[in-house]
Parts: structure tokens; sequence; C-alpha cells
């Protein structure tokens, strides 16, 4: 790869070189002007067979063939334009035959997309509806990892045959693609391809990242650190049975005293001058990612320093936004706690300080402002042996996350973290108290409370406790922990635009039961009677967003003087 005449070349030669540790060994080649440098690539390559075939539509049915007999999918290359549509019979017939192919189209770039362009068509999504996945890839630059390649490539072979919690079928992998075209020499920055030193000083031609079925089969976790956000019923109930160190993140379900807390300990271990004893204590050999992806950023970018890591999914695979995963197991995972197994000392020990210290601190704390609410209510939920506690998908759940404020024994967590959205989060937490026949607490933005005001009406459609906590900033308050919030000029005109509305009234106009205390204390009984009486409660909580955000700092500071002492 380090002898690529330019970007695009090293892309694809990334990609070839990808498809072949992974078992492909035939080619189908349509000649076309834009498809150039993926055609050079496997032309090149030396270990694929290459095979040239003038018609788009012949080629793909030709290279479904030579799927069928060897069981391992095949690649078809073709240029931009209808040569895409001409792949689509042979697309479905995979998807009907249950068929690996690989289907790599070049594309225009975005600035020659949907403005007359010669031979552009909107092309990303044209097999979407018989593939049985599909990946629009940017042009290539060094601004984008080369991982990015490998795991996309990884990714695209997995779901073609099958090994990602699917039926096999084809998969349309649209390459887009900015001059030059040819082999031509166009300088690049060779230590563009450092990250990937494992793969490219591999021997033994490994893959990047090995996708394996795990169905009906108990896989063996003995020596790694497991991280663990929402994950099925199955994965989750093995997990309570973990005797090693975990780390669990809010929406998981699966927080205890000894799991919460992990982004205010990486806090104290790396923001600013950092703790070294405590960086050192963390140090893993291995990590282990179940479900979902987690909320915390920092934890997020913790996972990304290590090249050791494992994942577990069920379904959908994808959740690997560094791309430097080594492992993936889909399906219905039971992981198997060794007896010898040991809790990681150094992880233990910090988690146990650092939460002790956010509960000391939390209950110092005066005024009702977005973490104490969180937290008594919380707290007041304890007092019934289960529910739903559903957390908004903006602050809330970073709150809840952030300071291990996770629900009591016997409570679910819920939230809208597929995409992360704020509509709609009246009606989740609704839906929510009908499946379950039990109470719910829902904290709400306010910002989020005004995208969903018309689904109050549902509320009335209830006969279980429903607390809807509205934690009302006047304004987006996350946009302040954003870059832009230091331009004044249009922060406040664009982001956190202030709408100043109250919700009491709004609540009384649906004719559901409402409060807005001002008090914890008063916020704390507010909360216990809610839980207590049928039907939907509208709470107001009116804080400012700066109030709000001292608290935060006053008890993550706590935390980290805390492991300062712990840790010397």
């Amino acid at each position: 790869m380090h002898n690529a005449p330019n970007i695009n070349l090293a892309w694809t030669m990334l990609a070839v070189e990808e498809c072949f540790r992974l078992g492909v060994r035939h080619a189908v080649i349509c000649p076309g002007s834009r498809s150039a440098p993926l055609a050079i690539a496997f032309g090149r390559h030396g270990g694929i067979q290459t095979h040239v075939a003038h018609d788009e539509r012949a080629g793909a049915f030709m290279a479904l063939g030579v799927a069928k007999s060897s069981g391992v999918p095949a690649v078809i290359v073709m240029t931009s334009g209808t040569a895409v549509a001409n792949a689509l019979p042979a697309v479905v017939e995979a998807r009907m035959s249950r068929t690996p192919l690989l289907v790599f189209s070049a594309d225009r770039p975005p600035e020659l997309r949907d403005c007359g362009a010669n031979q552009a068509i909107s092309q990303a999504g044209l097999l979407a509806g018989a593939a049985r996945w599909s990946c629009d890839v940017p042009c290539a630059s060094v601004d984008i990892a080369a991982e990015f390649i490998l795991s996309t490539i990884d990714e695209a072979f997995a779901r073609a045959c099958g090994s990602a919690g699917a039926q096999a079928g084809a998969v349309h992998v649209n390459w887009q693609f900015r001059e030059p075209l040819a082999p031509e020499v166009a300088s690049w920055n060779k230590n563009w391809l450092n990250t990937v030193a494992r793969w490219t000083q591999d021997r033994s031609r490994a893959p990047w990242r090995t996708t394996l079925a795990a169905n009906a089969s108990t896989i063996a976790v003995t020596d790694a650190l497991v991280i663990a956000g929402r994950c099925d019923q199955a994965t989750r109930e093995s997990l309570f049975m973990w005797r090693g160190t975990m780390l669990a993140d809010v929406s998981s379900g699966l927080a205890a005293s000894a799991t919460a807390g992990a982004d205010l300990v990486l806090r104290a271990a790396h923001d600013g001058s950092g703790n070294a004893a405590l960086r050192e204590a963390l140090r893993v050999k291995a990590i282990a990612v179940v479900g979902e992806a987690v909320v915390s950023k920092r934890l997020n970018a913790w996972i990304n320093q290590h090249d050791a890591v494992t994942l577990f999914g069920a379904g959908d695979p994808r959740v690997d936004p560094s791309h430097r995963a080594s492992g993936m197991y889909c399906g219905p995972v039971v992981f198997e706690a060794g007896k010898n197994l040991r809790p990681h000392a150094g992880w233990k020990r910090a988690l146990s300080c650092a939460t002790r210290a956010v509960r000391k601190a939390i209950a110092n704390e005066r005024a009702l402002v977005e973490p104490t609410a969180i937290a008594d209510a919380t707290a007041a939920c304890g007092e019934l042996d289960h529910g739903t506690i559903f957390y908004g998908s903006s602050m809330p759940i970073r709150d809840a996350d952030f300071l291990a404020l996770h629900p009591p024994a016997g409570w679910q967590a819920g939230s809208n973290r597929g995409a992360s959205g704020i509509d709609g989060l009246f009606a989740s937490a609704i839906g929510h108290a009908l499946a379950s026949g039990q109470p719910v607490v829902a904290f709400v933005g306010d910002v989020s409370a005004l995208h969903d005001l018309n689904s109050l009406q549902l509320a009335s459609q209830l006969n279980t406790p429903l607390v809807l906590i509205v934690l009302n900033n006047d304004g987006g308050g996350i946009f302040r922990y954003l870059p832009v919030a230091k331009y004044a000029d249009v922060f406040n005109t664009l982001f956190t635009t202030p709408h100043g509305r109250a919700f009491t009234p709004m609540a009384k106009a649906f004719g559901l039961a409402h409060e807005s205390p001002s008090t914890r204390a008063a916020f704390t009984k507010c909360v216990s009677k809610a839980l207590g009486r049928k039907g939907a409660t509208l709470i107001e909580v009116n804080c400012t967003a700066t109030a709000s955000e001292a608290a935060r700092v006053r008890i993550t500071n706590a935390s980290t003087t805390a492991l300062a002492k712990e840790f010397r």
C-alpha cells in the first residue's frame, strides 16, 4: 500500500487486500472510467482472479454463479450511472437464493451529484430494496482513518455471508472517486498507514476484524474488562453472573455500585494534568464491548485507544465508530464467567471511590437543578420494587450516566438512544407504561418537551403511574458544551434558542396532574406522590443552565479530589 501512486489507489489497494484476506478469490470487472481505481487495484493484486464482462447485467450474474459454486462472495466492479441499475436482477437473485455477493460501484463525488453532471444518477441507495446492506463510501482522503476502509470491507463481507446476524445476500458498496482515476502519481502522506501497522505488518495476512456467528454457543470471556451498553435479555442475564469487572452504561440496565461511574474515573485520569497513578491503575490487556454504543464520549474515546477490542452484538454489529475492533460476535451471546476470574483491582477501587464521593457531593447540594433532580427522583423510585426510568436523549441521560445515577434494583432503563433524537420522548415514555403496566418516571428536557407536546393527549389512556419530569432551563442547555458556545453572536440566537415557556399550564390544558416545586425536599415529595397516583403527572423543574453546570462542576471536582487522595 505504501507504493500506491495516489490516495485513490491507496484506498482501493487496502480494500482489495482485505477482500483477499477474507477469502475473496474472484472479481468480475466491467470496464469504465470512474471505476478505474477499483479495477486497477484488483488487476494488480495477484491473488484474486479477474474476469472481464462488457455488460454489467451479465457480469453480475457471472459473479453470482462464482459465489453459488464456491460459497464465498465474489466481487462485481462497475462504473457509475445505469451500470449500477443493470446489476439489480442479480442482486434480487442473490437475496432470494441467499448467495453472498459484493457489488462495488464507482460514483461521482458530492460536488457532481444532483447538478446535471454527466453519467451521474442517485445510485447510493439504488439497490437497497434487494441488497442486505448498502454503504456509501466517501471520497478518498488522508483525513479519514485507514482502518475505516478495512472495517467497512469486513462489515460488507460479514453481511454478505450472513455472519452478521441476517441471511446471506448481496451487499452494495458505492465508492465516490475524485480524479485522478488513472494510476498517475499524486503525492499523499504515507504516514496515514501508521494506524493500521498491525495489519500491514501481519505476515499471516489475517483480516483486520473477524466476524463470527454466535448462535446457541457459549463464549468464554475470562481476561477482559467488559463494557456493556443496551443488550438483549439473554446477554443481560448472563452478564449478571459476570465475575470480572464490568463498566455498565446507564442504558444497559446492569448498573450496580461496582459498575457505574466510569466517566468520572476517566475524567480524573485523563483530563487536564490527569492522575498518572490512576491512569496506570486502569490499564487493561483487552476490552469486550457488549450491546449497543455507550453514552459517554469519554469512555468511547478510551475504548478507541485500544487495539485488543472484541465486540459482541445481536443482529446488527456495526457499533464500532473507531473501526479498531479486532473481533465481532453476532447473535445471542452467553458469557461463561471463569470460576477463578477476579475483578480488575484498579477499576474496582476507582469506581467505588468516585461513586462514594459523588453521592456525598450530591447530598451537599442545596439547589434543585438538573443533576439533583435526577438524583432525588431516582432515589424516590427506590421506594417501589419495579418500574422504568426513561431518559431523554439530551442532557438527562448524560447526567445519569456521568454521575452514576442509574436505576435502583428492580427498575429498568429506557431511552431512545438508537438515533438519539429528542422527538417523541413523551410518547415513548407513555408506550413503556402501557406495555409494562408498571410505573414509569421520565426525564425530559424543555426543548424535547416542546417537540412532543401533542403526545400529552396520549397520557389519558394510562391507569398506571407516569411521572413526566420536565427539566426546564429555557433552551438547549446541551449546546453549551459545544465549541460553538464561544461565539456569542450566533450562540444564543441560533443554538440555545430561549423560548420563555412554562409547562405546568400546558399540562393543565391536557387535563394532567401537575406540580412545579422549587426545592429539593418539595420535589422529592411531588415524585413520591405521583408514583402513588394512577395516571400521568407532569412535574416541572425550573433551573438555569448555568446553575446546573455549576453543580456538575462541584460534584465532579469532589470525585476528582477523592480519586487524587486514593491514587497518589
